[in-house]
């Protein structure tokens, strides 16, 4: 199998997995699993992974649950929580030297990620409708933050060991 295949199946895997968790936990508002994914796929293989798996993941499953403005707005929300991400990317790899840092510095990151999100999309929502006064907006939003943020430490903590252990990358290796 040429590793442009491998690459595209391990996108799509991943991407499903997002589809599949984001539907299955819609009764719960704003926790779902893809930001924990595409943070971790941008700290193991770099920003255009994370991009591709956030962007398809969205319109996947907005095309399930409800298509609109808003599915761009996740779009690019997502890929600045990948441009973050990469910030972290050098600490990610020496995270086996620091093992003890790398299990607080990672899951508060990726609560952090939450907040970020949701921030992004209410600047997005207040330039699409006139009127809106940010901060007002924004404030209303925070709990379905936090719900997002809680949901992504969680995620972290339970799904980054079972993907470091399933090791995907090692088909892109051969």
């Amino acid at each position: 199998m040429a590793n442009s295949t491998r690459k595209t199946t391990l996108i799509a895997l991943l991407s499903a997995f997002c589809v599949i968790g984001r539907l299955g936990l819609l009764s719960l508002p704003n926790v779902q699993p893809i930001t924990v994914v595409v943070i971790w796929i941008t700290l193991e293989l770099g920003l255009l992974y994370g991009v591709a798996i956030g962007s398809i993941s969205i319109l996947i499953s907005n095309l399930l649950v409800s298509m609109g403005p808003w599915t761009l707005y996740q779009m690019v929300s997502f890929a600045l929580v990948c441009v973050c991400a990469l910030l972290l990317r050098p600490l990610w790899r020496k995270r086996k030297q620091f093992p003890r840092l790398a299990w607080i510095v990672f899951p508060i990151f990726a609560g952090l990620m939450g907040y970020l999100y949701g921030f992004i999309i209410s600047i997005f929502w207040v330039f699409s409708m006139p009127g809106l006064n940010f901060w007002i907006y924004y404030l209303n939003g925070v709990l379905f933050d936090t719900y997002h943020a809680i949901g992504n430490i969680v995620f972290w903590i339970l799904l980054i060991p079972l993907f470091e252990k399933l090791n995907p990358f090692k088909m892109l290796q051969k």
